[in-house]
């Protein structure tokens, strides 16, 4: 199962039931770029649109006028209008985008928007695309033409996803197939045709009821050919799709029912018994696979400012943070949330141990998702800054940066059965549920919690909730869907159900009554002082659900009349109603402690007591709660009686002695003030004396933290310094044996100089020609004037440095061999001058050959250029180093493509025949004395064979050269016709 949009607009019949023409008509989106024009105009020259219409999205030059829409007005008989800003669309039309904007449809109203500044191509037709299948749900038809690029491809996708048909053009046919060939690569095409069977196809499937019809109560027969079908769907892909909601299987079949034309699902049915990719297909549609990077902005704007600041609070350097991405599909939402939280954790990212687990039931996208390669249409969702930080660009696509990739983890699992992963801080289960039947929700959400940590966190789509599980999780943002897990009692894997089939008595809640927590004596003894001494009360959470009981609380709570409830609201007695709404009110309002004094009259009696409210935290989860108390207050006392009576007589002496005993006490207690007040100033005296010392403490210890500080910032640069030259001494390292081997395996002889030409490098040739040995380095270029014919090497390359300009020149050594010479400036990567390059080519045999041809051509033309029929001398390697002038008419050919050649880089002649090959071996052999053959050949263009006579023989040595050997062509076809 994979991620899906908030909402499941397949479900329904149409993009807006409530619309009484959207069963009319279908909209049709048509994407196209170049090349796209010619296919448009056969895709509507064929079309006829009583039940379409046609929304044209050709890529366009944003300052140029279009005249698009005539263009296409030509070849159809329907009415092209170019698009305008709040046009509806109404069927037997033809809208065309205008340059310089992007379209948009809402309610089949067409927008025109302004286009969103991006580097990179236009991708206008993915933005319509989105539109049109968000607008038209399931009845949202896509259509994508020749192009560059990968524009419409994940606009393909969203109408797939949202119960649309999709169409590609057969890229044989199309002028440009990047653009219909990647649409196919992504597997969301459902024909590929030509555009005049695309025309065809629309209108066929146009009429089928998938379209026009609303939902009506399936026969019995009907409902056990779905039960075939995800019996056959469970036999090949082992996932039971059960417990799915059945519109959503529902929905899926009717669509395939659609492009396959058929009516009846029983004909549907036989069809998937009898074709296994029919199945596949099928299962691939109710999986779902699509989603997109970064949906949802507010989402992970809230985990970057609320939920990862919390699951970091308990966590140091070292520390694991483990996050689950279910249903993930392609891995866009894997990947999102570890971009999300490697731009939260900034430079502490390598502090910890960062582990983010994708999975999906779907292997096809679980691969895909590995490789990390995505077209580059996702710059419709992700930010210029994102691209930058996280991704390659490799040609069209952009793939995720390898700190990304290393961090997520993907697997084929099936969420409902397999073993969930544990020890989770996030997990992120988003736009699955809603596919699931409540059952089975319940299931999969114990799953989750038994994954979570008791601090963890989870993340659902916008159209999800909790559901019937409250008591496994507390709201944290109601708007973006995040919750934290409740810290209740552990579930076990058998209470779970992993590993085993769906089941309604494994979908059952577990009981808790024999889970009771084990009290040591202390724990037990403070429990009793509290229940005889402490008031009653409750706790609550911030629904006012009252969570616990403690002490005897009846005669504060009554239940009221109608269903169950935990609401104190509703479980506190009438006349003490307003009191405790007033004063729970105030506590949450301002965090603070709340009281108020209540009275409550009860057989006939009245009591008064004090209702205090107190804000508390879960400390597992950091939910709030608040504890309510109700503390009995005492009785007032009666009023006194007045003594009327005058007091007895007092013994005067009594009365003297209880003076005396006064005074003393008196004085007694003065003097315990005075102490008093003098202990009370020594204390000030030594607690000001602490806070000063405590004072110079706390800047010392500061003074320390800078200290150390500055001392570990200075360790880091000096091994980030140590670091980077090691790197750098690797790296010169390989370049000096990569240099030395270069200089060692060139045959060329080639001498590096400093600025001040003396010799720094040179190869392993130069050393054996030239006589060089390593300690001829550091000497100047002027050792080497003997051999360069005595040209002054030092003062050619002087003006070499000096003008930037390479000298070339051929020069003859004392061995009496031609070398070139070439010196070039030695340039660094930073353009600047730092020496001279020295290179000796040998050339003495292009030379020797060169004079060869020459002294060959001079004495064949005194002698041999007046005989009338065709002559040519070749040498040992057989190439002709000469001809006459009757050689070039008879053959054919121009002495630019004859001399120098050999005959097997001739074109058509007497010289294709194998037999003239063996000939002047033999000749070559022999010395010839003007031996004879006769041989055929064809001409290229000519039907008769023609014959020829060769006859060879070798010529005299010349200039050192044996190898020449003289060949006489004579015409033997018109002598046998002259003979005749």
């Amino acid at each position: 199962m994979s991620n899906d949009d908030v909402s499941a607009p397949d479900e329904g019949r149409g993009g807006h039931p409530n619309d009484e023409t959207d069963a009319t008509f279908i909209i049709v989106g048509v994407g196209a770029s170049a090349g796209g024009i010619e296919a448009l105009a056969h895709l509507v020259g064929r079309l006829t649109l009583d039940h379409l219409a046609l929304v044209v999205i050709q890529h366009l030059a944003p300052s140029h006028e279009s005249f698009l829409a005539p263009l296409l007005a030509r070849n159809s008989s329907i009415r092209v209008q170019t698009a305008e800003d709040g046009m509806r669309v109404e069927p037997n039309g033809i809208y065309v985008i205008p340059p310089n904007v992007n379209l948009a449809i809402l309610s089949g109203v067409l927008h025109l928007m302004p286009p969103t500044p991006r580097p990179g191509p236009a991708l206008s037709v993915d933005f319509f695309f989105r539109s049109l299948a968000e607008d038209q749900g399931s009845r949202a038809v896509g259509v994508v033409l020749s192009g560059t690029g990968t524009d419409g491809t994940l606009g393909l996708k969203a109408i797939k996803q949202a119960g649309g048909i999709t169409f590609a053009q057969d890229p044989n046919t199309a002028k440009y197939d990047g653009m219909p060939r990647h649409a196919l690569a992504s597997g969301c095409v459902d024909f590929c045709l030509a555009p005049d069977a695309i025309a065809g196809e629309l209108m066929s499937i146009g009429h089928h009821p998938y379209w026009h019809e609303r939902a009506v109560p399936r026969p019995k027969t009907e409902f056990e050919g779905v039960s075939k079908l995800i019996l056959l769907m469970r036999s090949m892909f082992g996932n039971d799709l059960t417990y799915y909601k059945p519109s959503t299987i529902e929905r899926r079949i009717e669509r395939r029912l659609a492009l396959h034309k058929f009516e009846r699902l029983e004909d549907y049915v036989k069809l998937a018994q009898s074709n296994p990719d029919e199945v596949r297909a099928l299962y691939k549609d109710i999986l779902i696979s699509v989603t997109s990077f970064f949906r949802d902005t507010e989402a992970y704007e809230a985990l970057r400012t609320r939920i990862f600041p919390r699951m970091l609070e308990n966590k140091g350097p070292g520390s694991s943070i483990r996050i689950w991405v279910p249903a993930s599909s392609t891995g866009e939402e894997a990947y999102s949330i570890a971009i999300a939280l490697l731009e939260f954790l900034d430079d502490r990212a390598q502090e910890y141990r960062i582990q983010i687990f994708g999975t999906d039931v779907d292997e096809n996208a679980i691969s895909h998702a590995r490789r990390g390669v995505y077209p580059e249409n996702i710059v419709l969702d992700v930010t210029p800054e994102h691209l930058r930080r996280f991704f390659v660009k490799k040609d069209a696509s952009y793939q995720i940066s390898r700190r990304v990739r290393d961090m997520v983890v993907f697997s084929v699992q099936n969420i409902t059965k397999d073993a969930p992963f544990s020890r989770l801080d996030l997990v992120s289960c988003r736009n699955l549920l809603i596919y699931l039947q409540p059952a089975m929700q319940k299931k999969v959400l114990r799953i989750l919690h038994y994954s979570l940590n008791p601090n963890g966190f989870l993340l659902l789509g916008t159209s999800e909730t909790v559901g019937d599980s409250p008591d496994l999780f507390s709201l944290v943002d109601r708007k973006n869907k995040l919750y934290a897990a409740k810290h209740v009692p552990t579930q076990t894997s058998a209470d779970i159900g992993f590993g085993t089939g769906v089941r309604e008595t494994a979908l059952v809640a577990p009981t808790t009554a024999n889970m009771r927590p084990i009290l040591n004596i202390a724990a037990l003894a403070e429990r009793k002082i509290l229940e005889v001494y402490g008031p009653p009360g409750v706790v609550i959470n911030e629904n006012l659900e009252i969570l616990h009981f403690r002490g005897r609380t009846g005669p504060y709570f009554e239940p009221a009349a109608g269903a169950a409830s935990l609401n104190i609201l509703r479980l506190a007695r009438p006349e003490i109603h307003a009191d405790i709404r007033r004063t729970i009110h105030q506590s949450i309002k301002d965090d603070v402690r709340a009281s108020a004094v209540c009275k409550m009259t009860e057989n006939g009696s009245t009591r008064s007591f004090r209702i205090d409210v107190l804000p508390v935290t879960e400390p597992e989860t950091k939910s709030n709660c608040m504890l309510v108390l109700f503390v009995e207050l005492p009785e007032l006392p009666g009023p006194a009686q007045v003594l009327t009576q005058a007091p007895s007589a007092v013994d005067e002496s009594r009365l003297q002695d209880m003076e005396r005993e006064l005074l003393v006490a008196r004085e007694y207690l003065q003097s315990t003030i005075e102490e008093l007040e003098s202990a009370n100033e020594e204390l000030k005296s030594s607690n000001e004396e602490l806070q000063s010392s405590n004072e110079e403490l706390q800047s010392t210890n500061e003074e320390l933290e800078t200290s150390k500080e500055e001392l570990q910032s200075a360790n880091e640069e000096l091994t980030t310094v140590n670091d980077e030259l090691q790197t750098r001494m690797l790296e010169q390292q390989l370049t000096n044996d990569d240099l030395h081997n270069v200089l060692n395996g060139v045959d060329t002889m080639l001498i590096i100089t400093g600025i001040d030409l003396r010799i720094r490098r040179f190869t392993f040739a130069a050393e054996k020609h030239l006589n060089l040995l390593p300690g001829d380095i550091g000497r100047s270029i002027s050792h080497l004037n003997p051999f360069v014919g005595g040209l002054r090497l030092e003062q050619l390359g002087a003006d070499v440095i000096e003008t930037l300009t390479p000298f070339t020149q051929e020069v003859q050594a004392p061995d009496q061999r031609w070398y070139s010479l070439r010196m070039t400036p030695y340039k660094t990567l930073e353009h600047s001058i730092t020496g001279v390059v020295i290179t000796l080519a040998d050339i003495d045999v292009r030379r020797r050959a060169f004079q060869l041809g020459q002294d060959v051509a001079e004495y064949a033309g005194m002698f041999l250029d007046v005989i009338g029929h065709p002559l040519t001398i070749i040498d040992a390697r057989k190439k002709i180093v000469w001809a006459n002038r009757h050689f070039y008419p008879n053959f054919g050919v121009s002495p630019d493509g004859v001399i120098g050649k050999s005959f097997a880089e001739l074109p058509s002649g007497p010289w294709k025949n194998p037999k003239l090959d063996e000939f002047v071996e033999a000749t070559m052999v022999t010395g010839g004395s003007f031996h004879e053959i006769e041989i055929s050949y064809a001409v290229e263009g000519e039907t008769p064979t023609k014959s020829v006579r060769v006859s060879g023989s070798r010529m005299p040595p010349m200039g050192g050269n044996a190898g020449l050997l003289l060949l006489s062509f004579e015409n033997a076809t018109t002598e046998r016709a002259s003979s005749a």
